[in-house]
Formats: C-alpha cells, structure tokens, sequence
C-alpha cells in the first residue's frame, strides 16, 4: 500500500526548513519538495500540517496547498499503476506531479483577500468533496469515483485552458462548442516512430459525464458568491445522455453460470456466487457486497442502499438462498466475502467465458467522438458486476411484474431512468403484449 507522509527537512532549526512529501509505494522510495518551507514551532507532527494559530496567519493556505499537492500524488499514482499495469519509476511519478503543480499558480499570503481563479475554486470544490465539506443530496459523503470524476474533469479543463481563457465569464456558447469538440477528438503524439494515445476520444455518455461535472462546479460557484454569469443554465448547454451499449443476462443464462463446477477454483466460485447475488436481487456492487447480518430479515433483504440513501426491500430467491447455504457458518452474512470493483470484473470475464451460450459474437455500438462506431465483441467481454443488475431488472420485468412495483426494488426514482435502464427489444415488447392478449382474451371462433 502507497504512503505518502510530510516531514521538516530540519525538525530542530531555528528558523524555516524546507517542507518534503516521502512517497514509498511496492518498494520504491523517494522524497518531494513541495517549495513550501516553515518554521518547526508552527508544525503539527501528528497532522502533517502547520499549526493554526495567530501568529502563522498563513496557515490555511499552506495546509490548502500541502492538501492538494498529496491528493494529485495519490491520484497520479494511481492513474500510472493502472495505464502501465505496474508500479511506475520514481522518477516518472516526480515529472507528471512536476508537470501538474507547475499548472496551478500557488496563492501568497498576501492573496488571501483575492478571489479565486476559475481553477482555484474548482480545486476547492474538489477538496470540500473530499474532506466532507461538501455532501451529496441524501448527506452523505462523495464516494472515491466521484472525486476521481471531479479530479479528471479538472485535468481535462487545465489541459483545455492551453488554447482557452478560462473564466467564469468566458462560459458560453463559443465556450461550449469548444470544449465539446476537444472532449470528441483523439489527442496523440509519437514516440519512438509509435502512436501514443494521449488523450482518447470520449463517447457520448462520457462527455455528457463531464459536462454534468462542470454544471454542478458552476452551481457550486454561483450559490458561493463566486459567479453571476448563469449561461451554463440554458438548453445550449446541455449534457447529453442516451442509453449506452450493454447486455444483460437472460434467466437462462445466469443458471449456466450458477451450474459451471468452479469448486477447484475457489477464488472464481466466490466471485461467481457473489454475482449470482447480484443477479437476484438488483443491488449495485456498492451494496451486494456489503451484506451485513442484520440486513438479512427472515426470507428478505433490508438494505439502505449506499448511492441514493433509500431503502430497499428485496426477497430471497432460492439461487440466493443455495449460496447462503453453502457459506453458513463461515462468514456472519452467509455469503461469500467481497474483492475489488477491477478485480472482480477480470474474473467475472474468465467465468463467463467458460459458458458456451456467452461465447458468442455481439455488435456493440456506440456514438464517440460524434460519430456511430460498431465494434464486433464476444459476450462474455462485455460482463461486468454491473451486469448483474441490469439482468435482475430486465428478468423481472420481462417476466409480468409491474414497473412502478420493480422500481420500488430497484430504487430507480423515475420511469424514464428504469425504461432507459432495462433492455428490452421491440420485438420483445411486441411478443410480452401478445402473451398478454392470449392470456386475457377468448379466442374469437
């Protein structure tokens, strides 16, 4: 695990010493220089930050700043770990944190007074995300992806303002326009006579994703005094979102999985039968894996799920009940212990794959960079965890049960959002109305 840790180049001196970030992560070690210096009698060892007192009245924007140089390594680090697919070189790590603090101008304590810029405040809306400051609609804290959103979409619009002047009045329609264009556009450069993707070319959804991310940086903005230009609330400035490619499971098609014998592979069979959960009772990865005992109610599930903050009663399938079963006794909740998001996804491709009906080919299409793609991919590789609940909504709903009543399990708040999510064929609607009129009319003679 990466620990990244502030220490005084001098704890004893009389007088300011350099602030250092040590990063240590699978073996490497190194030491950063922040540029900030501070006296020892203003430092908090058990913080790793200065002390807040009247006599260092710039305190808080050192801490701001100390705060924001180790959440960008964290998040640098992590981005190398999964781009290269091993830990990265020290040196590499030093030059991308080089290349992002030079970007952002470091406030003087003589600026306290200054209002901030168009990326200042966007780092202190970040920071108030994480820190707790700010909250989401139901009071709960902003969870890890959505902060790694706000830090990409940041990343996105320090790259943007290159060619850009940003400011809170430059935000319209020339603006719009542009952004957009430059989110649709592959950026690329060559190294060693290869192309090197260095910004891709993003879809549709995912544009409309930052764009959403920008509208509510600029509510933040305006609600805190700091912006009156209100054009990022007009029909121009949309963030688009249509329904994107993706499969689900048909009844048929969970039971093969549920039937492979994986009992020499325990680690896939934990994974398989946790997806299985999610398969039968339509909860999110954030909830099916984190079951406690005291959710589980007789034949019911109880659960307050962790996204929306709403409450969901789900009964217990019997698949589900055959998988608690086997765990009773080894684990509180009686069911199989959880992995990591990524983790489990790789897995759940390799179990997939060993089920024949999912070795088959599938067109996948999507709208990126403005344009209609379609890409020929085998089922198997388009399964996720997320997978399993789409499944639960499309079986449930494509077996008779009432939308509104599915809603209530699903926590989907409109019918929009729970049409757009369910994947149903025309074809399949056509057939489910004509089972509905053999079942309710007498043949006419």
């Amino acid at each position: 695990m990466a620990k990244f840790n502030y220490y005084l180049k001098e704890k004893s001196k009389d007088g300011d010493t350099p602030i250092l970030l040590f990063i240590s992560y699978h073996g490497n070690r190194f030491k950063y220089s922040t540029s900030k210096s501070i006296h020892p009698k203003y430092w908090n060892e058990d913080t790793q930050l200065s002390r807040q007192v009247k006599e260092f009245p710039q305190a808080k924007t050192l801490n701001d700043r100390l705060k924001f140089i180790r959440s960008e390594a964290e998040r640098i680090l992590s981005e190398l770990e999964n781009e290269l697919g091993h830990p990265p070189a020290p040196d590499l790590l030093k030059s991308k944190l080089d290349e992002v603090l030079k970007d952002i101008p470091v406030q003087s304590p003589d600026d306290e007074n200054r209002l901030p810029s168009f990326m200042e405040l966007f780092e202190r809306f970040i920071r108030e995300s994480e820190d707790g400051t700010r909250l989401t609609s139901s009071g709960k804290r902003f969870d890890k992806r959505s902060i790694q959103k706000y830090q990409t979409t940041k990343k996105l619009l320090m790259d943007f303002s290159k060619t850009y002047h940003l400011d809170f009045e430059t935000i319209n329609q020339n603006f719009y326009t542009k952004f957009v264009a430059y989110l649709n556009k592959e950026k690329s450069k060559t190294v060693n006579g290869e192309k090197v993707v260095i910004k891709p070319s993003f879809t549709l959804n995912t544009v409309g994703k930052y764009i959403q991310v920008l509208k509510t940086f600029l509510l933040y903005a305006t609600e805190n005094g700091y912006n009156t230009n209100m054009f990022f609330q007009s029909k121009q400035f949309k963030s688009h979102k249509v329904a994107g490619f993706s499969i689900y499971l048909n009844e048929n098609e969970v039971q093969k999985i549920f039937e492979l014998d994986l009992s020499k592979e325990p680690h896939l069979e934990r994974v398989r039968d946790l997806f299985v959960v999610g398969c039968w009772t339509g909860l999110r990865f954030s909830d099916f894996t984190t079951i406690r005992p005291e959710n589980i109610k007789d034949r019911f599930f109880e659960i307050k799920t962790f996204k929306t903050g709403e409450k969901v009663v789900i009964p217990i399938h019997p698949m589900v009940k055959a998988i608690m079963a086997k765990y009773e006794g080894k684990h509180s909740n009686s069911l199989p212990p959880a992995i990591s998001n990524q983790k489990m996804n790789s897995y759940l491709k390799e179990i997939a794959q060993r089920v024949d009906i999912l070795r088959t080919q599938v067109e996948v299409e999507r709208i990126k960079g403005g344009l209609k793609t379609s890409t020929k991919m085998q089922k198997y590789e388009l399964v996720t965890t997320h997978t399993a609940r789409r499944s639960f909504a499309t079986n449930v709903y494509k077996s008779g049960f009432p939308a509104i009543s599915l809603m209530k399990i699903t926590g989907h708040r409109t019918e929009k959002s729970f049409l757009l999510y369910i994947k149903v064929t025309p074809e399949e609607n056509a057939k489910q109305l004509l089972d509905h009129w053999n079942k309710s009319f007498l043949k006419v003679s």
